[in-house]
């Protein structure tokens, strides 16, 4: 049948049109969306698994790394990918994998996952030459700390999850860690196997924090020294050397030490190596008598030059307490500031219960006793200070010597000496200064309670000259710094625990230098160390002689 001209030129226009509009089609897809096209293509060719993010650094005051960075390999898996588990697993098995748990983990798992288990160089090596299906081996900065420094004030991670554990890894962790998601991405070809020898890239989301760097107020020359010092002859123990005027925190150290990247030894030692014996309870023993003393002084109870008669001993409610130097027999009359260097038992019983146990206890108080520092660091202890109301005349006689229901950490024990030092001030100590953003900016860190003035300069004067003649003369005679002079107060608190018939007992010693003008106050605390004068003071003198005349 015949076309009429109208209908064939309707169809020629409908033609045309379908011509124009395909190739106008053409025209967008290959011109104006190709990019787009582009990128879905590549992201349908991409597969991701979540990897850690580089931590950020922790440094020293001067800018000095405290930790530091290595390469660890992790397998990387794609479930998706892998169509014959169990010949995957059986090449890992042969190329020094164990595969077992990697199994039964596949089992459940499909989403893309980084293995929990560290490999060696050379198997992650072998892995990706053998472009198994689904599994690619990526080497990641893995922290680890410098030699051991500082361990216990930086902490440990888990390295499963890169999140801190403990110390100022913890702490900090979400400054350190970041909020930004980090992914492993590999390319696969339109089989959805990964293609050998593209490789992989880390890729970090737009989105979220980038991890930051920290600024401690520690030393690393200064924390160096004090660490070196305790590797020489202390198992069990810690020191903290603080800025009396600032606060700050110029070293912490504790021992046992651990290693970061080895913790599984570490975890059930009996000698508990991952506790910061700087920042827990213990007896103070003797160190406690500066607050008997600085709170009898502030009473106006006593003159540095008043006299008592030490007979060796004192009966409180028929209780005889002894001094530590009982055998030796009676001083006879001395004047307080002798009874403060030869640390006189019963001298200190006597003041403590003119003083009353309500008074020494708020004033142990006002020292920074029974309370958390403010430092930031988990694990603090606040120590114990009994409720006055269930303290007797007994209990106040032992809680005058730091016995009894009062324990204390190192911590604060620094605290109350950088006080005595500071002129009665009181600083809140101070353990990270700043912290730099991943941009370059800096934000400083807002410290806590203000400065508090605890005890009176007068007062504060008189205790600094009567812990002069502690190490001028008396029992922490060792802690005598040459030509610079020192500062403080020895101790030795009993465990009630014996060795051979003898009292175990822990050791400490507190004090500050330069005398004149104290620079550095520091405390020395041995874990069943036994005498402070005989163990603790001379470290303190040998940390302090150091600091005082090594170069930076």
């Amino acid at each position: 049948m015949a076309f009429s001209v109208s209908r064939l030129r309707k169809l020629f226009f409908i033609v045309t049109i379908g011509v124009f509009a395909i190739f106008g089609r053409l025209f967008f897809l290959q011109v104006i969306e190709t990019d787009k096209l582009s990128i879905r293509a590549l992201e349908s060719r991409i597969v991701e698994a979540p990897a850690n993010s580089i931590r950020g650094d922790i440094l020293d005051r001067n800018g000095l790394p405290l930790t530091g960075t290595v390469g660890q390999s992790y397998l990387f898996v794609f479930p998706a990918q892998i169509y014959h588990l169990q010949k995957v697993c059986s090449n890992l098995v042969d190329l020094g994998v164990d595969s077992v748990e990697l199994r039964e983990t596949l089992a459940t798992v499909k989403q893309p996952f980084k293995w929990k288990y560290a490999i060696d160089q050379q198997t992650a090596n072998k892995i990706n030459e053998a472009a198994l299906p689904g599994v690619i081996a990526v080497t990641e900065k893995k922290r680890y700390s410098l030699n051991g420094l500082a361990a216990h004030v930086l902490g440990y991670i888990n390295a499963a999850d890169n999140q801190g554990v403990s110390g100022l890894e913890a702490s900090f962790d979400s400054i350190l860690r970041g909020h930004q998601t980090t992914y492993i991405a590999a390319m696969v070809d339109a089989g959805q196997r990964i293609i050998p020898g593209l490789g992989y890239k880390r890729i970090h989301a737009s989105e979220g924090r980038r991890p930051g760097n920290i600024v401690l107020t520690i030393d690393k020359r200064i924390q160096t020294i004090v660490e070196s010092v305790l590797d020489q002859s202390v198992s069990k123990g810690a020191v903290i050397i603080m800025n009396p005027v600032t606060g700050e925190i110029l070293a912490m150290a504790s021992r046992p030490n651990f290693d970061a990247d080895h913790l599984e030894l570490y975890l059930n030692h009996q000698s508990a190596p991952l506790l910061n014996r700087a920042i827990v309870n213990y007896q103070p023993g003797s160190v406690f008598k500066l607050a008997v003393a600085a709170a009898a002084l502030e009473q106006q109870l006593v003159k540095p030059q008043d006299t008592f008669f030490d007979n060796g001993y004192i009966e409180v409610n028929s209780i005889r307490f002894r001094g530590w130097d009982y055998e030796k027999g009676a001083r006879g009359k001395i004047t307080f500031t002798e009874a403060m260097a030869y640390s006189s038992n019963p001298v200190f019983i006597e003041l403590g219960l003119k003083v009353g146990a309500k008074n020494l206890l708020s004033y142990a108080r006002k020292l920074g006793f029974g309370q958390l520092s403010g430092i930031g660091l988990q694990g603090e202890a606040g120590g114990t200070l009994p409720d006055a109301a269930a303290v007797f005349s007994a209990d106040l006689a032992n809680l005058s010597i730091g016995q009894g229901t009062l324990e204390a950490s190192p911590l604060q024990v620094v605290g109350m000496v950088s006080a005595i030092a500071n002129g009665g001030i009181l600083r809140q100590p101070v353990l990270v200064s700043r912290l730099i953003n991943h941009d370059g900016s800096i934000t400083v860190v807002p410290q806590g309670r203000p400065p508090q003035q605890v005890m009176s300069a007068p007062v504060a004067a008189q205790m600094r000259e009567m812990m002069k003649a502690v190490t001028e003369y008396g029992t922490g005679a060792a802690a005598q710094v040459e030509k610079l002079g020192s500062a403080g107060k020895t101790g030795s608190a009993e465990t009630g625990r014996l060795s051979q018939g003898k009292s175990i007992n822990h050791a400490w010693f507190a004090g500050f230098a330069p005398a004149a003008n104290p620079k550095f106050a520091a405390v020395v605390f041995i874990e069943e160390g036994m005498s402070g004068g005989d163990i603790a003071a001379p470290l303190f003198r040998e940390i302090m002689e150091r600091i005082l005349t090594q170069q930076p």
